[in-house]
């Protein structure tokens, strides 16, 4: 089965002093009462994780599994915009083949890392979630830079365009959430 590469700009400063130290813990005890009044207190800067658009008053009828993962999902939109996806969708896979074949590499340039500890990631769409800070982004640029220039034309395109995102990223002071 292939998966849909989806980044977004991440304000991962905001997130790391407001919602990581609340996301960890839940994500590991289960427990998901401080989360969802992070979402009630944080209501009108949240949006649909699916959709994009303006969280209703029914946000939490869309929740299926009521755990850690999902609530943190709808939290986790305070710091992106859901329609604002710039991922590499099913070519991912093909770069991630080139890069991981081309360097050993300790966190994927297209990925970053999980939130959570070994066995207990967050993982909203139970595909893999994943984070990079505003360093690991201009490291990722580097390295995407390093290999670009041996890629096939097709691929070398899809590379640029996440290339360009990620220079926007930095230059912003942002970090990226990339989630499958």
């Amino acid at each position: 089965m292939s998966m849909e590469h989806r980044a977004y700009g991440f304000d991962f400063d905001e997130f790391s002093r407001e919602l990581k130290p609340i996301l960890e813990p839940s994500i590991k005890s289960g427990d998901i009462d401080q989360l969802r009044a992070f979402i009630i207190s944080n209501k009108p800067y949240l949006s649909d994780p699916y959709e994009g658009g303006a969280l209703g008053d029914d946000w939490e009828d869309m929740i299926e599994d009521k755990d850690p993962h999902q609530y943190g999902d709808f939290a986790l939109t305070k710091y992106y915009s859901p329609d604002k996806d710039q991922g590499l969708g099913y070519e991912w896979e093909k770069l991630q083949g080139i890069i991981s074949g081309s360097m050993e590499l300790h966190i994927s340039p297209l990925l970053g890392k999980p939130l959570g500890e070994f066995g207990e990631y967050f993982d909203p769409g139970k595909m893999g979630a994943y984070f990079q800070d505003n360093s690991q982004v201009r490291n990722s640029i580097s390295i995407l830079k390093e290999i670009k220039g041996g890629l096939p034309d097709e691929i070398r395109d899809a590379l640029s365009e996440f290339h360009v995102f990620l220079e926007s990223v930095a230059y912003e002071g942002k970090g990226v959430y990339v989630t499958f």
